[in-house]
């Protein structure tokens, strides 16, 4: 009897799928209570649906906005140029000043001790996510203007897609009948790709990607805005990135929201925040406030540790480096920082010539690489151990 191509991709579905569970089952990881079998080939059906959505030039979302100010064409430049090397479109979003704001603009719980450039910071976040509600965008990311990332961010953003999308798999327990709508899965509201410091909710499952080439050794990392995420029992090994729950969250430099997520945070931030206020936004930083929303759990929020992207500095004086901050000195240097193994802004001259890229330090274990031999090994789910 002859198959239709339907039937035929169906058989080999299932065949897959019985494949896969019978291979995990021999070698789930032992560390940590793992899912079942079943539950692990759930989180490798999906090599047949659309991670290569991830490729385009909107890194997998609708659109990739980014906030610069009408006064820093500099940094626009970074972004325009950096952006069209690695093969994305970035569209713009008006960075705010105070001088722009009636004070009336200002939410009723706003703490007035903070800087008023913080809250024009964070007014620029929300008209970011006002567009997409406005546009109706299914997700978009947003970054700001002096974000660095790492010249494999594709790789790495089709890595944390794979973790996120089993993750949210584990949660539903049920196997899915057809590929989801976003390559990241359609149950999440934030995903925190840039940070300089986020918690893990330790009680729900996480997921560890061995052998990650682009994550430096602890050394090379800054002092955080949070203590490393640790699950009991459990400590990531130093090439091994986690893809977690977010809880509590710092730097708002690069993430992506939902359009549902959208909505919640133009809710909870500006247009009716009466019942949420006293619990998730306390009238503060734009990350704060966003960290608060997915340690309530009013945002589903996932993250990656370490962080995928970073900042960076030009050179000159330090009062470049901020537009919130009134840093004064001077950058001697130009200099990534946040994490960022092969930096795409100091190597632009070698991008451009064509040549191998090299590493931010010069103590890692392939200081000059072509970005296209970049790979990542799958990884695997694991379940804290409940007592």
């Amino acid at each position: 009897m002859a198959f239709s191509s339907s039937q035929l991709r169906f058989v080999q579905l299932v065949l897959a799928v019985f494949g896969v569970a019978f291979i995990l089952f021999e070698l789930r990881p032992s560390t940590h209570e793992a899912t079942s079998p079943t539950q692990q080939a759930w989180s490798n059906l999906h090599d047949w649906d659309n991670f290569d959505a991830i490729r385009n030039e909107t890194l997998g979302v609708q659109k990739v906005f980014a906030i610069n100010l009408a006064s820093r064409p500099d940094k626009r430049d970074n972004i325009v140029l950096g952006s069209s090397l690695s093969n994305f479109h970035v569209e713009w979003i008006d960075g705010v000043t105070p001088d722009g704001l009636d004070d009336k603009a200002y939410p009723y719980n706003w703490n007035r001790d903070t800087k008023a450039t913080e809250y024009a910071a964070r007014r620029a976040h929300v008209n970011g996510v006002q567009r997409v509600v406005q546009e109706k965008l299914a997700s978009a990311i947003i970054m700001e203007d002096d974000v660095d990332w790492d010249v494999s961010i594709k790789v790495q953003l089709r890595s944390f897609a794979h973790a996120v999308r089993a993750l949210q798999l584990q949660d539903t327990q049920e196997v899915p009948t057809q590929p989801p709508h976003s390559p990241y899965g359609d149950n999440w509201d934030i995903l925190w790709l840039g940070h300089c410091g986020m918690s893990c909710k330790t009680d729900l499952p996480f997921y560890l990607t061995p052998n990650d080439p682009t994550i430096p050794m602890p050394h090379q990392f800054l002092p955080l805005f949070r203590d490393p995420p640790v699950f009991e029992g459990c400590e990531r090994p130093d090439h091994s990135r986690l893809a977690c729950a977010a809880s509590e969250g710092v730097c708002s430099m690069f993430y992506a929201v939902s359009y549902r997520g959208a909505q919640r945070i133009l809710a909870a931030m500006s247009v009716n925040p009466t019942g949420l206020a006293d619990g998730i936004d306390t009238g503060g930083p734009y990350d704060l406030s966003l960290g608060r929303m997915c340690t309530h759990g009013y945002l589903r929020c996932f993250a990656s540790y370490p962080s995928l992207t970073g900042g960076f500095y030009q050179a000159g004086s330090k009062a470049k480096t901020s537009d919130i901050n009134q840093n004064t000195g001077v950058q001697e240097s130009f200099a990534s920082w946040g994490g960022v193994m092969y930096s795409t802004m100091l190597n632009i001259n070698r991008i451009l010539r064509g040549q191998p890229v090299h590493a931010t330090w010069d103590d890692v274990d392939v200081p000059d690489i072509i970005p296209g031999d970049i790979t990542m090994e799958k990884g695997a789910i694991y379940i804290p151990e409940r007592r």
